[in-house]
């Protein structure tokens, strides 16, 4: 099947997100004890009801690599009319091998030329050192006024999710 192509370069494609082909292993990846720690969250309704429920997000892709087309991921953006806050989901077993980095910064050069947003927004739970050290790779700086204190989906501790910004090159002068 053919997808619309919303960016890329010669390992990885960002393209459309089609849910009859996309939700099974989106799905998957919120079944992961990682991607849940990763989220600070438990997806409890069945596939049905997940693939039933209409995607709200303002831009949302699937990661694909362009050597085998392989499914590796999705990016998505918060819902319209939200802080723009991009977040990534990678599957299994395409985890640490630099695929994230990469395409989260598709996803940002994405989101600052074609949806001409002045600034995007990221977080990561305390502990989650792989997405901190991604965002800083992806240019992001610390913006602790909207880190927030949490319950830990599990422990009922609290937990903070540190907040980062990236402010579009083009409208800085940088």
């Amino acid at each position: 099947m053919d997808r619309k192509i919303y960016i890329g370069n010669s390992r990885l494609n960002l393209s459309e997100y089609i849910s009859d082909i996309d939700d099974i292993e989106k799905y998957n990846c919120w079944q992961e004890p990682e991607t849940q720690k990763g989220y600070n969250y438990i997806r409890t309704e069945t596939f049905e009801e997940f693939k039933n429920k209409p995607i709200r997000s303002r831009f949302i892709a699937t990661i694909i690599r362009c050597s085998d087309d392989a499914r590796i991921g999705s990016i998505f953006l918060s819902l319209v009319n939200t802080l723009p806050d991009l977040a990534i989901m990678i599957y299994e077993p395409y985890r640490n091998q630099g695929y994230g980095t990469m395409a989260f910064s598709l996803g940002i050069k994405y989101c600052f030329e074609n949806m001409k947003l002045d600034k995007i927004f990221a977080g990561c739970y305390e502990g989650n050192m792989a997405s901190m050290k991604m965002l800083e790779r992806c240019g992001f700086q610390s913006h602790p006024e909207g880190s927030v204190r949490e319950k830990h989906y599990l422990t009922g501790k609290d937990i903070v999710q540190f907040d980062f910004v990236k402010f579009n090159p083009a409208n800085t002068g940088l």
